[in-house]
């Protein structure tokens, strides 16, 4: 009996030992645990704002990035409601970059797309009222996600409803449950195998935290050890928390669903105290087997065992017997797989990575759990996705192209602030391949064009609108004999032309020779500060779009042009905190100026004629004419690349639509990527109205020789933009009838006339306006408003939106693709094909036709 005692109490002593020892671990691991969690993503937060351009379909896409669900009445936040036009948001608490901003009900309404009468749940009113941001993904996928949660934060329903069907004695057993234990052998002997465990949620805990899943007695052993150890030091609620947020429910690729926080967003797209009792049960029942019980892959078998725990939850009172029938009858209701992806804006979020690398490192990323606000805009990426997949896959039909070799790439930007609002780098936008809006080169054929005009426009003692630009044939011999003989569509010239409408039509021939007027180098320079700084060749063929761009760096050219010359670095990036929300680091807007604001004006009015008379024609037969659109089309050899470039006052977009195979598409800009741009620009609310012309800048009239018409002496010509430095030449034909002309000069006329210049003494020099010009815009901008104003008083309801989309335009308007001289094409075909095999996208080094060493005239 001694040695029985002896060997008991040495027994006693080693399980102490191994119990302090166990304790000690226990307590390190938990109370110095940290999850490491990848960065979450959040989009811009949509500002509801008093007299704001919004329409209904744009705004039910923001509620569902948001997961708002639309209910008859609000019950909680993350719900809205409409009446009519009359509608009612329960806006959910969130931390923003600026600070945190509570649960609050805002009421408004939309009256012809504008919103109206903002106020607050009491009555007050709101200039703004900023909504939460949607979650748009996580960055660097793989290992182990979760979004925990506290425990004042789960929904008393899910805790009773976990406790019911994992452990019923939780409350009440110190680790382990012998009564769970014998409970669980009972069901397994009737059975005749294992269906039922005897672990409790304590014992799951540990395992889950400290051990691996593989069946051992040493493991059950240390399992119960540890149980008991934690319910000595932590309480209940802390012991459920940490389940909570620990338990495996899902498998995403090399992700891994782990919590109830994460798994409510992972299948129904929404925040785990907004889920209804059907879903928390499909939720509680994967925990017993989120593999076996997959949703998507075992719909039937999942929903089995969901119903299996809502009849548990009636057992428990915790539904009525009438919600278990109704519950029962509804359909498991998760998203789609697509849905549920960790990215489900790839091309977005390459960018994105980009522009965060610099500040944090890749592990930061991966575990540090970081919040990362974003320009996204739900709601025009979604428009974006709509217009790129519907539109390709319709001009592929109507055009006879083979089906689903057409691919895409779209930028949206905002002028202003340089925001980059959507962003699709494949056909299906949520395909992670391939980003071809960011690494895909591709020649821009007539997309560089303004370029040319603009250089030549700065120079206002030489160039300006009405300048004739002789269009006719040219010939330009290299060094080592390669002849450039670029032509016009159709092979036809067209003499001398205004300069504005040599770039409104595309003319190729006028544009070529401008360019060898101003020189390679001058050009050159111009697209530099323009923010290009991809490779340029020094060689004519530039001046018809020999450059390699990507989408991302041709929206940032033009964005150039749509904010005046005021280049705006391009940004997806606007600040970044802790997990909490805390210690955020803010990323400012960054944007210089060098270009003119004078001669970006008269290049805009240039731009905005592509639309009314030129290649863009055919898109305002959509677009709504008060609004100052602005762009122009590219089309390159043999029709490989089909692309458009074009801004309102508010928005830059970007389209491109082409093969990965580089082979023909038979599609010019007009006829492909501007019919992609048009869908996307005629749902996007934009600002109406002329834009206004900075200091410096003077309205003429002119005929069709680009000489002033003194409108108190003739009639007709065209009234267009010069710089205040211009010194424009008289019409012959207003001349002699001033009948007092000879009065006035010997009296001494202050007006400062001469027969080699038009009037300008009314102006300050380098920043006046002439007062009758500025009188006349003021009346036709009363007439446009009053216009607009009756058109809104008699237009019927879908009256715009039924509208003919595209038309044909007519041949003459085509541009012409860009043309390289003999031996060049050749090249560049070489150059292509080797490119299109390269996964990386990463263009090969492209071998010039000229050295740079050649001087060009």
């Amino acid at each position: 009996m001694v040695r029985l005692g002896l060997l008991a109490l040495v027994g006693a002593l080693a399980l102490v030992a191994y119990m302090v020892y166990l304790d000690v671990q226990l307590r390190e691991r938990l109370d110095s645990r940290q999850y490491q969690l990848p960065a979450r993503v959040f989009a811009r937060p949509l500002v509801l704002r008093e007299g704001m351009v919004m329409r209904p379909d744009e705004l039910a896409a923001e509620f569902a990035a948001l997961n708002y669900r639309e209910k008859q009445t609000l019950t909680e936040p993350g719900q809205w409601t409409r009446a009519g036009m009359d509608y009612r948001v329960w806006r959910r608490d969130f931390v923003h970059a600026d600070g945190r901003e509570p649960a609050e009900v805002v009421s408004f309404r939309l009256r012809n797309d504008e919103l109206s009468g903002l106020q607050g749940e009491s009555g007050q009113k709101l200039r703004e009222f900023r909504l939460d941001a949607a979650t748009i993904g996580t960055l660097l996928g793989g290992g182990d996600d979760r979004n925990p949660v506290r425990f004042a934060d789960i929904p008393p329903l899910l805790a009773n409803t976990l406790i019911a069907v994992e452990d019923q004695d939780f409350l009440h057993h110190f680790g382990v449950s012998p009564r769970g234990i014998a409970r669980a052998m009972v069901a397994n002997l009737r059975a005749g195998g294992v269906v039922q465990g005897g672990s409790t949620i304590t014992q799951q805990l540990v395992k889950n935290i400290f051990f691996d899943h593989k069946p051992s007695l040493w493991r059950k052993f240390n399992e119960a050890l540890m149980a008991v150890l934690m319910e000595l030091h932590y309480d209940k609620p802390y012991i459920l928390q940490e389940y909570i947020n620990e338990v495996w429910l899902g498998q995403q690729g090399s992700r891994a669903i782990y919590g109830f926080g994460l798994a409510s967003e992972f299948y129904f797209q929404k925040p785990l105290d907004t889920l209804e009792p059907h879903e928390m049960a499909l939720l509680v029942g994967l925990a017993k087997g989120a593999s076996y019980y997959n949703p998507w892959r075992n719909p039937e078998r999942a929903l089995e065992r969901r119903n299996t725990v809502l009849e548990v939850m009636q057992k428990h009172e915790l539904i009525s017997a009438d919600e278990l029938d109704r519950y029962r009858a509804l359909p498991l209701g998760v998203a789609s797989v697509a849905g549920a992806a960790q990215n489900p804006y790839p091309a977005f979020t390459e960018r994105l990575l980009q522009e965060l690398r610099p500040f944090y490192s890749y592990e930061e990323l991966r575990t540090a759990g970081l919040r990362v606000y974003t320009s996204l805009a739900p709601s025009v990426q979604k428009l974006v996705e709509d217009a790129v997949s519907s539109r390709a896959e319709q001009l592929e039909k109507d055009r006879g192209i083979q089906a689903d070799s057409l691919q895409a790439a779209t930028v949206v930007v905002d002028n202003e602030t340089g925001n980059v609002l959507a962003m699709v780098g494949d056909r299906r936008p949520s395909y992670p391949g391939f980003n071809r809006a960011l690494e895909a080169r591709r020649q821009v054929g007539s997309l560089i064009k303004p370029a040319v005009f603009l250089t030549a426009l700065e120079r206002p003692h030489q160039y300006n609108l009405a300048t004739l630009i002789e269009d006719a044939p040219i010939r330009v011999e290299a060094p080592d004999g390669q002849v450039w003989m670029p032509s016009n569509f159709g092979n036809q010239s067209h003499g001398p032309t205004p300069l504005y409408l040599a770039l409104a039509k595309s003319y190729n021939q006028a544009t070529a020779r401008l360019g060898l007027d101003l020189g390679i180098e001058n050009v050159r320079q111009t697209i530099r500060r323009l923010g290009v700084q991809a490779d340029l060749p020094r060689v004519p063929s530039l001046f018809l779009g020999a450059v390699e761009l990507t989408p991302f760096e041709v929206a940032g050219m033009y964005q150039t042009f749509a904010n005046g010359g005021e280049n705006v670095e391009l940004r997806t990036l606007l600040a970044v905190s802790d997990a909490q929300g805390e210690q955020v680091q803010k990323f400012r807007r960054k944007a210089d100026r060098n270009v003119d604001a004078v001669p970006a004006f008269l290049l805009r009015y240039s731009l905005e004629q592509v639309m009314r008379e030129g290649t863009g024609k055919s898109a305002m037969r959509s677009l709504p004419g008060s609004v100052a659109f602005a762009g122009k089309t590219g089309t390159t050899n043999d029709y490989r690349d089909s692309w458009f470039a074009g801004f309102s006052p508010d928005v830059t977009a970007v389209v491109w639509l082409g093969r990965d195979d580089n082979e023909r598409t038979s599609l010019t800009g007009a006829t492909g990527a501007l019919t992609v741009w048009t869908e996307i620009m005629r749902k996007l609310p934009h600002r109406h109205g002329r834009v206004g012309a900075p200091r410096g800048v003077e309205y003429k009239t002119v005929n069709d020789r680009g000489q002033f018409m003194d409108p108190r002496y003739c009639e007709g010509g065209r009234n267009m933009p010069f710089s205040f430095e211009t010194r424009l030449e008289p019409a012959p034909e207003c001349a002699g009838r001033d009948r007092f002309r000879w009065f006035r000069d010997f009296f001494g006329d202050d007006r400062g006339e001469t027969d080699e210049t038009a009037p300008v003494e009314e102006m300050t020099p380098g920043w006046g306006v002439d007062p009758r010009e500025q009188q006349r815009e003021q009346e036709r901008e009363r007439q446009l408003q009053e216009q607009l104003r009756r058109d809104d008083e008699t237009q019927q309801p879908g009256e715009f939106e039924q509208a003919p989309l595209f038309e044909e335009e007519p041949q003459q308007f085509e541009e012409e693709p860009l043309q390289l001289p003999r031996g060049e094409e050749e090249e560049l075909r070489e150059q292509q094909e080797i490119r299109s095999q390269d996964d990386t996208g990463v263009p090969v080094e492209e071998a010039q036709p000229w050295s740079d060493e050649d001087q060009w005239p």
